[in-house]
């Protein structure tokens, strides 16, 4: 019989995979307006999801405060090799679309940019604060955790940055699968810094906080 836990993991899966994979969240936009469907969504994942790990949350922070130097340098090191893979598949990205000829990009970063203009302040706070929190706990706490339990860790880590590519593309189009290539280096950055650190998702995840600020901090500087 199923635990309490894992019922309970099994619905943020569900609920995760139906609002963001199967986009869902189109269907409560249709409801009100689709900025407070998005912010809705992601305050409600991210309280539920910190509830639900609440205890081994708190473990690994307890972890942390006894190896703070270690932190720091683990997060510094998993920062600089996230902006190298995001730098190399970027350019991979790139290449591609030249070749197939495609131009402008990706719809993600178009609504985001679309967003920080009409909302900077809400939108920064949910990319960079709140939407990570979300994601971590939803690809690597979850997914890689469970996955490398059968599965080899080279191959957990792949088809989890894959899985993470894949969740920002928003159509099958070819200039959404090459888009998605440039997000695959973040996705797979984020999995090898979650095995290294023995699974504390507190490394990941200010990784992940850190990568998408210095994204805001150039956005906003380009829109000046």
């Amino acid at each position: 019989m199923m635990s309490d836990k894992n019922k309970g993991i099994l619905i943020f899966v569900l609920l995760y995979t139906i609002l963001f994979v199967f986009d869902g969240v189109r269907w409560l936009a249709s409801l009100m307006p689709s900025t407070i469907a998005n912010y809705l969504v992601y305050v409600v994942l991210a309280l539920y999801g910190s509830f639900l790990f609440k205890d081994r949350l708190i473990q690994q922070w307890n972890e942390i405060r006894k190896t703070k130097r270690k932190f720091f340098f683990g997060v510094l090191t998993g920062w600089i090799f996230l902006i190298l893979m995001t730098v190399a598949f970027g350019f991979i990205s790139e290449l591609l679309r030249q070749f197939f000829g495609l131009v402008g990009q990706g719809l993600n970063q178009s609504n985001i940019q679309i967003t920080f203009q009409e909302q900077p302040l809400l939108i920064a706070v949910f990319a960079c604060i709140i939407g990570p929190l979300v994601e971590e706990l939803f690809f690597r706490q979850i997914l890689l955790r469970y996955l490398r339990k059968s599965l080899p860790t080279w191959l957990s880590v792949f088809l989890v940055g894959l899985a993470f590519a894949l969740t920002h593309m928003h159509s099958l189009s070819l200039s959404e699968w090459v888009g998605a290539v440039g997000y695959l280096g973040g996705g797979l950055a984020f999995s090898i810094i979650y095995v290294k650190e023995k699974e504390n998702v507190y490394y990941p995840l200010l990784v992940h906080m850190l990568g998408n600020s210095l994204s805001f901090i150039i956005l906003a500087i380009g829109s000046m």
